[in-house]
């Protein structure tokens, strides 16, 4: 009889033990969340998982600074092919998403990839000849392979921008949660005719900062009004990652041929 109760007394103290370890280690991989600030901040995504460890290793990553005196590639052609899409926005945490069906691609480099989704970042994550621009929208693709190419747009203060305006009545938004309504809307919008592209190879701007990404960035800005910008930026008023060192990295610039 007392040998059972002392192999339950051991019993007992080894759960309550398995349980306490269970919350801590629980409550560190809460804090341990990437982030843009403090103690999880870029300088650090490394660190936080080694699944990031990409984000310190890495020498291709992004974003990078781009200058108008880059390489120019007449041959080649980005296509847009984009459809009116449901409109379903997601505060993911880090940024406002918007999700997109099937069917909607980009021809780059003679390769289809489907888009995605968009987000945004606040300010711009690439510079263009040292500047920052107020916004960046990401629009990112997957091909077959699921290899991932993204076409990024600079965002700055100029006139509404009526394919914004639709978005930000969602904006406020509960994290992780998404509202999906009746309105549809249309990436094509966001690109406009005969746009030129910065073109390198680069990789994700959040963790795990994954290589191999296809960079496009359009050369035009995106025009929105100042309180389109300002109502993104009350959520995520910095949610942009430093730039990163180029490493040699050809970067060309790509004029589209039916400019």
């Amino acid at each position: 009889m007392e040998s059972r109760k002392l192999l339950q007394l051991i019993l007992l103290c080894f759960l309550l033990t398995f349980s306490t370890m269970y919350v801590v280690l629980g409550e560190n991989v809460t804090t341990n969340r990437w982030s843009y600030e403090g103690e999880n901040s870029p300088d650090r995504w490394g660190e936080i998982d080694t699944k990031y460890k990409t984000c310190s290793t890495g020498l291709s990553q992004s974003p990078i600074s781009l200058t108008s005196s880059n390489l120019v590639r007449k041959e080649a052609e980005i296509e847009i092919h984009y459809q009116p899409t449901p409109l379903v926005v997601n505060n993911n945490g880090h940024s406002i998403e918007v999700n997109y069906q099937p069917g909607s691609y980009a021809i780059i480099n003679n390769k289809e990839y489907e888009l995605k989704q968009f987000h945004f970042h606040t300010p711009s994550e690439h510079t263009l000849n040292g500047e920052k621009r107020d916004m960046e929208l990401h629009l990112v693709h997957q091909d077959k392979e699921g290899k991932i190419a993204v076409i990024g747009i600079f965002i700055e203060e100029g006139e509404t921008n009526l394919t914004l305006a639709k978005i930000s009545d969602y904006l406020s938004i509960r994290e992780r949660k998404q509202a999906v309504t009746e309105n549809t809307i249309d990436a094509s919008n966001f690109i406009t005719e005969n746009a030129s592209y910065f073109h390198y190879q680069g990789s994700l701007t959040t963790p795990p900062c994954s290589e191999n990404v296809i960079w496009s960035v359009v050369q035009e800005p995106l025009e929105a009004s100042r309180q389109e910008i300002e109502e993104f930026i009350k959520l995520y008023s910095m949610n942009a990652r430093p730039i990163q060192q180029r490493n040699n990295r050809i970067v060309e610039l790509i004029i589209n041929q039916s400019s």
